[in-house]
């Protein structure tokens, strides 16, 4: 996940959100002693390939045999709660529904499920181990219809797994859980294009007066939080099924309706998009996880609350370091894109559509 993607709230959402971890230097560590350390720690003899990450040090290990791990060595300002917080989802996950596409937990030959190393330069990281998910991330392969309701249909039985499960860090406050999109305005407030800021502050004012008051009345559970193109992966071979979900670095416990949020609003980001392909993905979800009403009469507004979050920090942010403007506004645009695709669309028309997507006119 990227450094933008993971700022925990303060007075400042755009500096002072980046905290500690976000400014510390990730782990020193090369592929030979990676390597090193899975044979010493799991038994598990293979060669280390470094995997992009900004925050961390994460390799693909490659065993003789063709069998894939993920080693990951947190950062070592990464509170070790919050690496535990989700080392426990994924166990709780193993044992609620074990077919669920997401990475398995590798114990230690001691049995740990993750355990503290330290580096060389003296700090100390958490290290664990997970299955390698094989497979293409759907952002380089494209979307068809029954993709989208096999991604939904995962997201749900994620949400049914996942009730019950409790964890100390699981209520931990991330900016991008968009029932703090009111935290927001700031950053809106500062928009350059006035017809952008105009639309961004309206929807702030009715997420404020009627959309966060309604949230205390929903269900809640921890969730995923980040279902989007890059964190989902297939088999070329059949590009209907997932075959694995990834990431879960922005988990949260929090309204159980935004993880659908999250994931439907990047299938509004394209010039393409289109209300019918959004109520089909509404319609498998409610399938397996039964919605409340209460929850479809507010998805439409966290939907837009999640892109104008995206577009509001990445502009925070492009701003504050122009150097690394390209990288962090890749996903303005198509967060553009969908804020574009609600303008078009009365609310209570959109609100409409997922009610008759779920039989409830």
């Amino acid at each position: 996940m990227s450094e933008e993607m993971n700022m925990v709230i303060d007075a400042d959402p755009v500096r002072g959100a980046l905290g500690e971890m976000l400014n510390s230097p990730p782990p020193v560590i090369d592929g030979v002693s990676a390597a090193k350390l899975m044979r010493t720690y799991y038994g598990i003899s293979g060669i280390a390939y470094s995997l992009a990450c900004e925050r961390d040090a994460n390799f693909h290990v490659v065993t003789a045999d063709g069998r894939g791990f993920t080693l990951k060595i947190s950062n070592p300002a990464e509170p070790e709660i919050n690496t535990n917080f989700q080392t426990e989802a994924l166990l709780w996950l193993q044992t609620r529904d074990p077919d669920l596409p997401v990475p398995k937990v590798v114990r230690t030959l001691e049995g740990e499920s993750q355990f503290s190393l330290i580096l060389e330069d003296g700090r100390s990281s958490v290290v664990r181990v997970l299955t390698w998910l094989e497979g293409v991330p759907v952002a380089r392969i494209g979307v068809t219809p029954a993709l989208r309701q096999d991604m939904v249909c995962a997201l749900a039985r994620l949400g049914i797994a996942f009730d019950g499960f409790e964890h100390p860090a699981s209520s931990h406050e991330i900016l991008w859980d968009v029932k703090n999109a009111s935290r927001l305005r700031p950053l809106v407030e500062t928009l350059v294009e006035p017809n952008l800021r105009k639309q961004l502050m309206a929807e702030l004012d009715h997420f404020d007066n009627v959309v966060r008051p309604a949230l205390a009345n929903l269900r809640r559970r921890v969730v995923h939080n980040d279902l989007n193109w890059h964190n989902v992966v297939l088999n070329v071979a059949n590009p209907d099924r997932i075959t694995g979900i990834l990431d879960f670095g922005d988990m949260v416990k929090t309204p159980l309706i935004i993880d659908l949020a999250v994931a439907v609003s990047y299938h509004t980001q394209t010039p393409f998009s289109c209300l019918e392909d959004v109520c089909d993905m509404v319609s498998a979800y409610h399938k397996v996880l039964p919605l409340e009403r209460r929850e479809l009469d507010v998805l439409r507004d966290l939907i837009v609350a999640r892109l104008m979050t995206t577009v509001a920090i990445t502009e925070g942010r492009a701003a504050r370091y122009p150097q690394n403007a390209a990288y962090i506004l890749r996903n303005n645009g198509p967060a553009r894109d969908g804020l574009r695709f609600f303008a078009t669309l009365p609310r209570n028309q959109v609100t409409a559509a997922f009610l008759a997507a779920c039989n409830m006119e």
